[in-house]
């Protein structure tokens, strides 16, 4: 998100009468004489004043969380105050839902305060508002004011959400009813736009199946004309042998890796080198370790990634000049399959004389869907996908960034059995064996900024003008500033008060994440050696060495934050509900070019700018401790090297993700505010004081290293950060600042 001050942000509120107010009902208590009081509603007409303090800290950006004190103040729309009595406790704040539900009074307050209105030494509004006799809380909720994307942000793909944060609800309560209170993150998948993904990754599914599907003649094996396939009247008698169009065998491509190392023509003799280059794609293709949580990449941009690799080695084939039988058939497999490749990529380098394959890009999606619908299906994977119309005019290279989803939101999976390639939809990617169903729609924006005051009131019998009310946060908590003889702090609205202020600061209610990213060395290892020895248990252990990088201040780029454990519904006191409340990820794509920039490693620990984020708290109750929170950074790889990463292969230019956890326990110090109690409540109003990653007003900054051997680590899609079987990347720090600092988060440990 933009980049938001550190949001101590705290308001104040006062409201002032410059008449008296009633406490009781009784006539001889009611001030007749008191041109503001209404005899018909027991209410009288005040002046309601309140201060804010925009000095706090919080991309979502300074300037949208208003992070620091030069960012400019966003102002504040859809405010709602609520009045109420509670009987024998004055001097307290609501510390639970009153009975059913019902608050005395609604005041909707709409635009409170414009933008760029109040600043830290001028920060008083005055409206008229009334209050109903013996009001002795008050409850305000608010919001800050929508911002635009600039045509800038517009260009790198940002909308208004990804910089400002959106929540699919906001309901203070439905009338005066609190028990309808309901703040709701804001999907990023519409039911439109999840259709159109299921359909994009049923295509591309479909096309993978199609091209690892390639075989040769007759049966359910695609029909190839005989006069096109090599014979004794062409190349063939230069090899010193010859291949009749008859003996070409029927195959499919799987035969080559599934035949035991033995070669599907000759079944005495082991894989000859083009046949076993043929296996050995397929398998690299197909074999993805799901038992293992190995995350296989499915984005539009990963694909032609995986595409060019794997032409350029049809394409040695195709080119090479065989040696015997069983190598005439494989090559000309590979021209079978380079012609399939054809149909549905495009590449700047044309496959030809057996050279490398690059810039590889989709063709057309309208031409795709058109050759998927002619092309070869296994019979094994039952009805072949149609009905692709509605998607024939998107970029398959800009899948999922389209759908303003990170790039390793999707991951694709293999059966062999239906010798098919599908999308996983309702995953478990940690194979902890969870029944849920976590899917794309359970990708959040960032919360919106949000406003919180539940006070108790302080009154005086004396009328006093906006300017004589203490100014600022510090100086509105001190009660020096409140003069004894005059205001009556713990107290309620009486037949002969002149003025009320709200005791309490507005507070933010939502929470902030402050990110920063940084080396722990100079030279970071991959995880090479591991994959190789996976592949060949013989191998010693100084054969295959970990490859290193060195890292300088362009090698890798901060993409996105994936903030996992986020309850999608919080409630009047900003606290998650707990029936019917889904959980998922908070996806802030929208870093600023500063927080974007690692600076090389230095001893002095140099590190990125900030990145904010703003989150819902995410307090549980539960008897063993708040839960830990898992963290993905989505890192794109501009080293000019590829590297291995924990299951698959980072090409440069690629994205991968590291993870890091925040766990509360770990963090000594906290100091809770004095001046008013933090939800959730106890019955007595005090704070259930249980430290947590996430709590609002308060932002929790993160310092993340990325390790020496973190890059063993690293994943190529989103794994579910909701789990503990998690291979951590990163080492991570954790501080409160007025909340918790995670500091030395080192990503996939040291």
């Amino acid at each position: 998100m933009k980049t938001m001050k550190s949001l101590v942000l705290m308001s104040a509120v006062a409201l002032i009468g410059s008449a008296g107010f009633t406490a009781c009902s009784s006539s001889d208590d009611v001030a007749v004489n008191n041109p503001r009081y209404n005899p018909e509603t027991n209410e009288i007409n005040a002046n309601f004043i309140f201060n804010v303090s925009t000095g706090n800290t919080t991309r979502q950006s300074a300037a949208a969380t208003q992070a620091t004190e030069d960012e400019r103040f966003r102002g504040i729309d859809n405010a709602v105050l609520f009045s109420y009595k509670q009987a024998g406790k004055d001097g307290k704040h609501l510390a639970a839902l009153p009975d059913g539900g019902k608050m005395d009074k609604r005041y909707d307050l709409s635009e409170i305060l414009a933008p760029n209105t109040i600043d830290k030494n001028n920060s008083r509004r005055v409206i008229e508002t009334s209050l109903p006799l013996n009001t002795n809380t008050l409850l305000f909720y608010g919001k800050a004011i929508e911002g635009t994307a600039s045509s800038a942000d517009v260009a790198k793909g940002f909308t208004a959400y990804d910089l400002y944060g959106h929540l699919d609800d906001y309901t203070p309560a439905v009338g005066e009813d609190l028990s309808t209170a309901n703040f709701e993150l804001g999907r990023r998948m519409t039911p439109e736009s999840v259709s159109s993904f299921k359909k994009i990754e049923e295509l591309l599914g479909g096309v993978l199946t199609s091209i690892m599907y390639t075989n040769l003649t007759n049966g359910r094996h695609v029909d190839i004309d005989a006069s096109a396939r090599p014979s004794n009247d062409e190349n063939i008698p230069a090899y010193g042998f010859d291949v009749a169009a008859s003996e070409y065998p029927e195959l499919v491509w799987a035969d080559y890796a599934n035949s035991d190392t033995k070669s599907p023509v000759e079944t005495s003799h082991e894989l000859y080198p083009l046949e076993k280059k043929l296996a050995d794609a397929y398998r690299e293709m197909t074999t993805i370790k799901q038992s293992a949580g190995e995350l296989r990449a499915g984005s539009g941009l990963a694909l032609e990634q995986t595409i060019q690799d794997l032409w350029s080695v049809i394409n040695e084939v195709r080119c090479a000049i065989p040696l015997n039988k069983p190598e005439v058939v494989a090559k000309y497999f590979a021209e079978r399959v380079n012609e399939r490749l054809l149909e549905y990529f495009t590449s700047t380098v044309l496959p030809s004389d057996g050279k490398s394959v690059t810039g590889v890009t989709f063709r057309s999606t309208d031409h795709i869907i058109t050759s998927f619908a002619n092309d070869i299906w296994p019979s094994e994977a039952g009805t072949k996908p149609t009905g692709f119309d509605a998607i024939k005019t998107v970029s398959l290279s800009k899948f999922p960034g389209m759908f303003h989803l990170p790039s390793g939101a999707t991951h694709l999976a293999f059966d062999k059995t239906k010798q098919m390639f599908s999308y996983v939809w309702n995953y478990n990617t940690s194979a902890v064996g969870n029944s849920g169903g976590f899917t794309v729609e359970n990708y959040y924006y960032p919360a919106e900024l949000l406003y919180f005051g539940n006070s108790p009131i302080r009154v005086s019998d004396s009328e006093h003008k906006p300017n004589t009310y203490p100014n600022g946060v510090a100086n509105w908590d001190d009660d020096a500033n409140w003069n004894p003889t005059d205001w009556t702090k713990n107290s309620h609205v009486t037949s002969s008060t002149q003025s009320v202020a709200m005791q309490n600061d507005i507070n933010y209610g939502t929470a902030l994440l402050k990110t920063t990213v940084r080396y722990g060395a100079a030279k970071l290892k991959d995880n090479n050696h591991a994959i190789q020895k996976e592949k060949d248990p013989s191998l010693l252990d100084t054969d295959e060495p970990d490859n290193e990088i060195e890292v300088s201040g362009t090698s890798f780029q901060l993409v996105s934050v994936v903030i996992g454990g986020q309850s999608k519904k919080v409630g009047w006191d900003f606290i998650p509900k707990t029936a019917d409340n889904e959980v998922g990820y908070i996806n802030d794509m929208a870093i600023s070019d500063d927080a974007a920039k690692i600076p090389a490693y230095d001893e002095s620990g140099a590190k990125s700018s900030p990145n904010y984020t703003l989150v819902f708290d995410n307090y549980k109750t539960s008897t063993t401790g708040q839960e830990k929170v898992y963290i993905a950074l989505e890192l794109k790889n501009n080293s000019g090297k590829d590297f291995f990463g924990l299951h698959n292969i980072v090409r440069n230019g690629g994205t991968f993700y590291l993870v890091g956890e925040l766990d509360p326990a770990t963090v000594a110090d906290f100091v809770w505010p004095t001046h008013h109690a933090l939800p959730p409540y106890k019955a007595d109003g005090s704070s259930i004081q249980e430290k947590r990653v996430f709590i609002q007003d308060f932002m929790t900054s993160a310092d993340f290293v990325i390790g020496a051997n973190s890059l063993k680590y690293a994943y190529l899609t989103v794994p579910d950060l909701r789990y503990s079987a998690l291979t951590l990347g990163l080492s991570v720090d954790i501080k409160w600042s007025t909340g918790m600092n995670f500091n030395d988060i080192i990503l996939g440990g040291n």
